[in-house]
């Protein structure tokens, strides 16, 4: 499935049928008969089918829904600036659909968290203990996303000995999300 298929919320009959693998015909039947629900564009006859819809056909028809259920894995960087620690996460997750979002204050953060649900989160000293309590609060009873507290973090161009370590740090913190 394409990059532009998975990050989609609304598919029309063409591309569900593409992803169930089934005539696109089917799917206007399933579709017309009630089996599958979605709405139609109005002042057409186009109909347009949304995703939570189409995994749950998916599901009860025995169609393998895993592409449509994994999006990309978001990663929440909260405090540190990004002085290329985009591009070191980005070089760890080769061939992974992931996200990188940056907040600049606790508050951003708990936003965001609560609006992408993270599967990592990489904050500074300053911002670790109050992250951790908001993390814990936010995601009761839910995934909880990996901290990681990133120490001293400066650009790769300095190549001091805190360097390396954060930046092994921040290696370390993707690869347990992606193998997670």
């Amino acid at each position: 499935m394409t990059e532009e298929l998975m990050n989609k919320q609304v598919f029309t009959t063409g591309e569900a049928a593409k992803i169930c693998n089934v005539s696109q015909q089917t799917i206007i039947r399933c579709f017309d008969s009630g089996r599958l629900q979605g709405f139609k564009v109005p002042g057409s006859r186009f109909r347009r089918i949304p995703r939570a819809e189409l995994v749950r056909f998916m599901h009860l028809n025995g169609i393998d829904a895993s592409t449509m259920e994994s999006g990309p894995a978001h990663i929440l960087v909260i405090g540190i600036p990004n002085n290329g620690i985009d591009a070191i996460v980005q070089g760890q997750a080769t061939g992974h659909n992931i996200q990188i979002h940056h907040a600049t204050s606790v508050f951003e953060a708990g936003f965001l968290t609560h609006k992408l649900n993270p599967g990592l989160i990489l904050c500074n000293n300053e911002m670790y203990a109050s992250t951790q309590q908001s993390v814990s609060k936010l995601c009761e009873g839910a995934d909880q996303p990996i901290v990681v507290k990133i120490e001293n973090y400066s650009n790769t161009l300095n190549m001091g000995s805190n360097s390396s370590d954060s930046n092994q740090a921040i290696k370390d913190a993707v690869q347990q999300l992606l193998t997670a």
